[in-house]
């Protein structure tokens, strides 16, 4: 397998597109409640296509398996879990501190957290002062942020320009939940450390490099998968969701194809960010791949802003702010390819 940064950067990118676009079909959703179609998202994205994939990559799906160590299968599920609840409190988040506030907090944390914790806990960290392509990376994480801080700047001007009021602000309570959310949702970086026997098992059965990975998403999307279950199917009872769905079936099956298309949308972001991970880790810098799935994001998602005319009579003032954080989140990359080759 050829390695590269370019590569690298690229598949995160991809990864990251398919992250800001999931959404786009289950906003097509009707007559159904919010957890109805996260259910049948999470279905799809974190159960069929993650077992779907490692069947086409593995000879004996099943006993591949079962020979996984006990303590790795848990420590990664577990670890799986934990991210999950960070996905779900992200909309609490956005709930008690606006869309652009909230959007850059949780991000902003999820990224400073999820890339240097995995080194601090390894004892590598401070290796990455002793050589210069470690102080480049550190530094485009850090540029990063900036951009990040950037674009939530703007979509507070945006938001403001508009007299977007949000009735449920409560800043301390939508901080705290920010750094809650931030800090779990960067368990998906643990997640992956952790499945590093799963990668070796990978290799050892003769799967491609590139597609290492794979397996071990399995067991860390199940546990994304229980949390987030066991969320919805507790609002499902309180809203007495199946009932109405029971009493309105006109739209079942385009609603479960919506939300099932945008399952495989999202798990084609984690699938890029496998092959995104390899080449980073082929190169040394795999602690970095996470500053890049989340500045893309940011990225992705402020381009699919732009296409869709969301800033149309927010100003130029909002629109410039934008303008810049994108442009420094696009430095970052540069400046850590730059360090990486």
């Amino acid at each position: 397998m050829d390695a590269s940064v370019g590569l690298g950067i690229f598949y995160h990118l991809l990864g990251a597109l398919a992250a800001a676009s999931f959404y786009i079909p289950v906003k097509l959703v009707k007559n159904w409640e919010w957890e109805a179609s996260w259910l049948v998202n999470g279905i799809a994205s974190w159960l069929i296509m993650p077992l779907l994939v490692s069947s086409l990559l593995l000879p004996n799906v099943l006993t591949f398996f079962l020979a996984i160590p006990p303590q790795v299968a848990a420590k990664t599920f577990v670890f799986g879990a934990l991210w999950g609840l960070g996905g779900l409190t992200f909309g609490m988040t956005l709930r008690y501190l606006g869309l652009s506030v909230g959007y850059g907090v949780a991000i902003g944390i999820t990224l400073v957290v999820g890339t240097l914790t995995p080194p601090l806990l390894n004892g590598t960290l401070m290796t990455l002062f002793t050589h210069a392509s470690g102080l480049m990376a550190l530094a485009g994480v850090a540029i990063a942020v900036v951009g990040i801080a950037l674009t939530t700047l703007a979509g507070q001007k945006k938001e403001r320009s508009k007299g977007v009021q949000n009735s449920e602000l409560n800043v301390r309570k939508g901080v705290a939940i920010a750094i809650f959310c931030g800090i779990t949702s960067a368990f998906m970086a643990f997640a992956i450390d952790a499945a590093g026997p799963i990668q070796a098992m990978a290799l050892a059965a003769g799967v491609d490099p590139l597609y290492q990975v794979m397996p071990g998403y399995v067991i860390i999307m199940l546990g994304g998968f229980v949390t987030n279950a066991i969320y919805c199917l507790y609002q499902a009872k309180r809203h007495h969701t199946f009932a109405k769905i029971r009493r309105d079936p006109s739209h079942f099956w385009r609603n479960v194809m919506l939300s099932a298309t945008g399952g495989v949308i999202w798990y084609m972001q984690f699938f890029f960010y496998g092959w995104g991970h390899v080449q980073m880790s082929a190169v040394n810098l795999a602690f970095v791949s996470w500053t890049f799935h989340m500045s893309m994001l940011v990225l992705c998602g402020g381009l699919w802003g732009l296409i869709l005319k969301e800033w149309r009579n927010s100003g130029r003032a909002p629109l410039s702010y934008q303008l810049a954080g994108m442009l420094v989140i696009v430095l970052s990359t540069f400046i850590i390819g730059i360090g990486g080759s």
